[in-house]
């Protein structure tokens, strides 16, 4: 083999390496993934909270048997108004996914 083969052999190794090397730090940096049910059935709702934005999170609570999607987000803070949530979304998943059919 020519030194110009070689050379190129041992380049496109180090790219593999290199990608195979980044492929494994991003999956082990990555986000675990939400837990939304378990094994037994307990209901008919799956809830995720999650940020909406940088400084407000919400409540996504998905109804199964209904088909349809409602988003929570915290009241703004008024006198007493601790804990409090309002439904700022809903959404009907059976018209949303019908149209791939």
């Amino acid at each position: 083999m020519k030194t110009k083969d070689l050379i190129l052999i041992a380049l496109v190794c180090a790219n593999i390496t290199l990608a195979a090397v980044a492929v494994t730090v991003y999956v082990g940096k990555a986000e675990s993934s939400a837990v939304a049910a378990t094994s037994c059935r307990a209901g008919d709702y799956v809830m995720v909270s999650g940020s909406i934005s940088q400084a407000r999170e919400g409540i996504l609570v998905i109804d199964v048997v209904a088909k349809r999607a409602n988003l929570y987000v915290p009241k703004a803070a008024a006198a007493g108004a601790v804990g409090v949530w309002e439904l700022a979304s809903t959404r009907n998943l059976a018209q949303d996914f019908a149209g791939g059919r």
